[in-house]
């Protein structure tokens, strides 16, 4: 049984991998019209917000785009725990997606930054916490926590961004890190674009669930 030989195109749940990259992007898309509604930049002037709601949203599609990144960007290696059949079928999903979306320059959605910002937070904290604690004269005087600016000159000189959301830029900044998450956005929107191509997808975008035959 081990060394069953599985074909992925015959396999009961292939057009999940297809269903949940568009599910993914479609989030992301989604999440990111609500964010840039909710950040529009003023006509005249500088606005800064106090919103852990924007950072929630921002956090929820860096998770689908990294999501994303583990569907289609995966080590050749097997994996820890892992049988040759799986790890076949995982490379041979990867590939395949890829394929479908050959058209798609993905660059921000691939990028280790994503995933440290979401997991590692915790120890990039400690690690400024101890800089600014023992530097007599600290680079930047204050520091800005789930906070949205919509330009860096609401401060001057700039605040040091823990979790700090520039709508000018639709950049997130993260102490070390930074993400574009405009970029995020016309990657999303070009995976849904390639995916729109394939039947499944090219008339229908209620596509939150579906029921596949098992036996």
């Amino acid at each position: 049984m081990k060394n069953l030989k599985i074909n992925l195109k015959d396999t009961k749940l292939f057009t999940l991998y297809f269903y949940e990259l568009w599910w993914l992007a479609h989030s992301i898309c989604k999440k990111c019209d609500n964010l840039f509604e909710e950040t529009k930049i003023p006509d005249k002037g500088f606005v800064m917000q106090v919103n852990p709601e924007i950072h929630s949203i921002i956090a929820s599609l860096l998770s689908d785009a990294s999501n994303i990144k583990k569907l289609i960007d995966t080590p050749m290696g097997k994996l820890r725990g892992e049988s040759s059949t799986q790890a076949k079928l995982r490379k041979e999903r990867a590939e395949l997606l890829n394929k479908n979306i050959k058209s798609v320059e993905l660059t921000e959605m691939l990028n280790h930054k994503i995933r440290n910002t979401l997991e590692h937070f915790d120890e990039y904290l400690d690690e400024a916490n101890l800089k600014f604690s023992r530097d007599t004269q600290p680079l930047s005087p204050m520091a800005a926590y789930n906070m949205v600016f919509s330009h860096w000159e609401v401060t001057s000189p700039r605040v040091y961004p823990i979790r700090l959301y520039i709508s000018s830029e639709r950049k997130f900044y993260n102490m070390k890190w930074s993400v574009d998450i405009g970029k995020i956005y016309e990657e999303a929107t070009a995976i849904l674009s390639d995916l729109k191509k394939l039947p499944e997808f090219s008339q229908n975008e209620d596509l939150g669930g579906l029921m596949l035959r098992l036996d």
